[in-house]
Formats: structure tokens, sequence, C-alpha cells
């Protein structure tokens, strides 16, 4: 069983969110770790260091076999306030994601992997633009800088810069935005965000649309979930088998179903040390920073679950304002070949995901997209006719 050691969370200081009055929401920070000692005195302090009044530290310790423990130990003398949570076995990334979820309570949720750190205004930022957006995304996702022996290498990620050089995404106007100023009360001259935070923030962010289908945003520790978002995704049962790519499915999953939006400013730090799973060096241009298949590499099977989630859970989503023509197609724009393919597979099979899942989820799938979007759906992803004809869904009234 793991071992939860809680004590409180963040509380703001005496005066700057009054019982009274309206409190900032609560920032959850969830750090994992997994043989990460030497790093997580510096990722833990960032996070004590935030300008944000109202933040809670949540530590996941990934039954590491370093020097992990003493340095928990020592973290949890200096800040009293910080959660840990101890897991009995290292299973993966993502079952320490969802421990660490379940263990917070903030309407926003920020994950930090132990090697990376947040700059002292990322929280803010992040929040700021939250609240002074028009369109409710369900994450924004900040850049982040690349550092290599405590030095800064790179200022940007380079997924921010193919979005931000070809113009792509869509810039806030005027009217997407209404910069937020939080006031904790007529009688309380206590204001938010201070005098000294760049509200200009707001001219650099582009929006993202839902039907985006590749990586446009920063690795995990850049991005600001609005829980709810969350929890429209964390409860898949497969998803604890999903050893990495958690930060792939839940982008991609929420990004699918509410859109996005990027922060053009560094909110945090990845350190690259030479034990990453990805960008083991800098980024440079037109050369990849990491070795796709490499060992760890699960943002195919990340991309597959993800699939099989929303195809599993489409009468939910329809129910919640899509089409089954806009869900259709927002299936066929996230697919990807089946991870899970063998050699006897068939080889429309092997390249489709959703075609795979249609086929054997047909009965199911056909009442709630109706059988002619879904037969459409199996066609355009390959499935050959005599399988399509060959589908039969349930009879009204059986």
């Amino acid at each position: 069983m793991n071992e939860l050691r809680a004590t409180e969370r963040f509380r703001p200081e005496p005066g700057q969110a009054p019982a009274t009055g309206l409190s900032l929401p609560l920032v959850s920070v969830i750090v994992i770790n997994f043989n990460y000692g030497r790093f997580l005195d510096a990722a833990v302090d960032s996070i004590f260091a935030q300008t944000y009044p109202n933040v809670e530290c949540v530590i996941v310790d990934n039954a590491s076999t370093d020097e992990s423990p003493k340095v928990l130990r020592g973290i949890e003398a200096r800040h009293p306030r910080v959660k840990v949570v101890r897991r009995a076995v290292n299973d993966g990334q993502t079952p320490a994601a969802l421990d660490g979820l379940a263990a917070s309570s903030g309407p926003y949720v920020i994950f930090v992997d132990a090697d990376d750190m947040l700059l002292p205004h990322g929280v803010e930022t992040h929040v700021y633009v939250h609240l002074s957006l028009r369109i409710h995304v369900g994450f924004t996702s900040g850049d982040l800088l690349q550092l290599t022996d405590s030095q800064v290498v790179l200022g940007s990620e380079e997924a921010f810069n193919r979005v931000i050089c070809a113009s792509r995404g869509v810039k806030a106007k005027a009217d997407s935005v209404r910069p937020y100023r939080h006031t904790a009360g007529e009688a309380y001259e206590v204001t938010w965000p201070p005098e000294k935070f760049d509200r200009t923030i707001l001219e650099r962010i582009r929006f993202v649309a839902p039907m985006t289908n590749e990586w446009v945003w920063s690795p995990t520790t850049g991005n600001c979930f609005r829980r709810d978002a969350l929890n429209l995704f964390a409860d898949n049962p497969t998803l604890r088998g999903l050893r990495t790519g958690t930060d792939l499915y839940f982008c991609l999953g929420v990004n699918a179903i509410t859109g996005s939006v990027l922060i053009d400013d560094a909110v945090g730090v990845y350190r690259m040390h030479g034990g990453n799973i990805f960008s083991k060096r800098p980024q440079l241009h037109n050369v990849l920073a990491y070795q796709a298949g490499c060992p760890g590499d699960s943002n195919a099977q990340a991309k597959a679950v993800l699939i099989d989630h929303l195809i599993e859970r489409a009468a939910f989503f329809l129910q919640r304002g899509w089409t089954a023509f806009d869900y259709a197609r927002l299936l066929r724009r996230l697919d990807c070949s089946d991870p899970d393919a063998e050699a006897a597979t068939p080889r429309w099979s092997a390249r489709s995901r959703v075609a795979t899942e249609l086929v054997k989820r047909f009965p199911s799938v056909a009442p709630v997209l109706g059988p002619l979007i879904a037969r459409g759906l199996m066609f355009v992803s390959g499935v050959p006719w005599l399988r399509i004809l060959a589908a039969k869904a349930p009879r009204k009234g059986i």
C-alpha cells in the first residue's frame, strides 16, 4: 500500500486572501520523482518560491532507490506544508501522476518532472491567462528554457517555434480576453496581479484548435490544466498500464475536446542531464533531440489508449455538445497505427487504431454515432468493404 504523509497545503499569507473575501484558485503542483534525488531540492524550492500566493505542493516518489528518501525527509522538515505520496512500486510515470492528482485538490494542476524547475512567475502567468480568457480552454502551455550544466543554452521550445514562426494558431483578439484584476474585498487594499506583473503576456498567446493532431506544446512541466478537463480523461481504466507518454495523452486528449492556449513566455526550465527519455540534448533545427521508439518511449501507446477512450466514451462526449459527424472527424484526425499489431494482423488494422476499435466495438458505437456515420468512419479508416457490410448494429428494441 502506498504511504501518504499529508500536511497542510500552502495557505496564503495573512491579509492576502481574507476569509470574508474572494480567494484566488488553488494550484496543485505535483512533482513526479524517480531516482532524481540530486535534483529534487531545486524542483521543490522553485515551487515554494512562486510569486503566486495560493499553491499546494504534492510530491509523488515512485519507489526511488537513490538518495531520494533522505532528500524527501529534508524537504518535509524545511517545508512542513508539503504533501508526500510514497509509492511501494514503480509501475510508471502515469500511475504516479494519477496518484498525485488524487492526493491534490486545486482546480488547476501542474505536473512537474523532478529534474525540472518552475520559474518564479510560472504559476502566476498560467493563472492570469486562464482567468483572463473568454474562451475557456482545458489547459495553457508555457514555454520552457533548456538547461545544461546549470547553463541556459536555449530560450524556447521547438514546438512553440513551429507555431509562432509559421503564424499558426489564433492570436488573441481584443474581445477574446479580458485582463483579470482580483480584489479581496472592498475593505482590503489587496489586488492581484501585482503592479510589477507583465500584463502584456495576453498579447503573446495563441489559441490551439481542438482538431489539432500533432504535438505543439511544451513537455510536462510547462502545462497548467484545469482539473475538470483532466477528469474527462483520468478515469480511463487502461491508463494505469501506460508507463510514460502521460503529457502526450493528456495534452492531445484535453486539446481535442476543449482546445488550449500557448503562452509565448518561459514559465519553467527543462533540465538536460543525459538521462532524459526525450530531448537528451538541446534542440537543434532539423535534428531530432531524441530517438523515436527508444526504451521508455510510450507515445504510440499513449495515442492508442487515447483513441480507445474517445471511442469507449463517445456517448459521454456527444451528450456534452459534440455532433456525431464532428466527433467522427475528430477520431479520424487523431488516428494512428496500432501499436498492438502483430505479424498476423491485417494491414488495414495495423495502419489504423480507429479501424481496429470500430470493427471490435461496432455494436456499441453504431447506436451512438449512427450506423451510417460509423460505417463511413470505418471506410475512410481503411476497413475493407466486406468487413463493413458484415458489421451488425443492434436492432432497436432488443
